[in-house]
């Protein structure tokens, strides 16, 4: 009997040692040692950290305390949006987006997150709501302009998908994916020449980067407009290549 209890006091005495162990290493970088953290941007890197492993439950765990720190902090409204967005929850994230931009109606970024959810909703018309808010103070940048274009487009809006593209490319001149798109929109606006002129570009384009699909593209867009237009082959070659009359 006294050989038996010794034994099973050594195999407390190991449990317990054991288990010690795991909650320090717990303490070390979990949720315990996050409550040490005072300092909000601090604890959204610990969130991110979290994130990045998968552990979402933990990381807005941490956010929360964050907020409980400072509930206006819309950077943590922010980081909670990307994490429910990931986690595939779109109502928690349209929430915390959503508190970002009421807090801070300049957080473009948090707009740029309500978007993305619009559009995975096929909400397009408030999606478009959020580029044209965006590029309010992003006037230099192409991307929220392309975005802005494909909105118009998903509505149907030709002419306003036709104008954003070219703002597009009036900031960059060789973005090759919208002047691919603006032959589509020329089509649709049974604009032949201008079309015409867009499949040069990107076959010129395309050759200096060596993409042979978009050239492929380009040539089946200009069989489909021969096709489309009444006039003669000198005609097509004549206003396909340039310099354009």
């Amino acid at each position: 009997m006294i050989k038996v209890f010794q034994i099973n006091v050594v195999f407390l005495c190991l449990f317990l040692f054991l288990f010690g162990c795991s909650e320090y290493k717990k303490d070390e970088g979990g949720i315990s040692a996050s409550s040490q953290i005072k300092d909000p941007a601090e604890l959204i890197k610990l969130a991110v950290s979290k994130q990045v492993t998968g552990t979402y439950d933990e990381a807005i765990d941490i956010l929360n305390q964050a907020l409980e720190i400072n509930s206006l902090y819309a950077p943590a409204h922010y980081q909670k949006g990307l994490i429910y967005e990931e986690w595939d929850r779109r109502k928690e994230a349209l929430t915390s987006y959503n508190k970002a931009v009421e807090i801070n109606p300049t957080y473009n970024e948090a707009r740029l997150g309500l978007a993305s959810l619009y559009d995975k909703s096929v909400l397009n018309e408030l999606a478009l709501e959020q580029y044209l808010k965006v590029v309010e103070t992003r006037s230099d940048d192409p991307d929220i302009h392309f975005k802005i274009a494909l909105e118009y487009w998903y509505l149907q809006d030709i002419p306003k998908t036709a104008e954003y593209y070219i703002r597009v490319i009036e900031i960059n001149s060789e973005h090759l994916q919208a002047h691919l798109n603006l032959i589509s929109v020329y089509e649709r606006m049974k604009n032949w020449e201008k079309a015409l002129e867009e499949i040069v570009i990107v076959k010129r384009l395309s050759r200096k980067t060596n993409n042979q699909q978009a050239i492929i593209i380009a040539e089946n867009k200009l069989k489909f407009i021969q096709g489309r237009m009444n006039v003669t082959k000198k005609d097509i070659k004549r206003k396909s290549e340039p310099p354009f009359d």
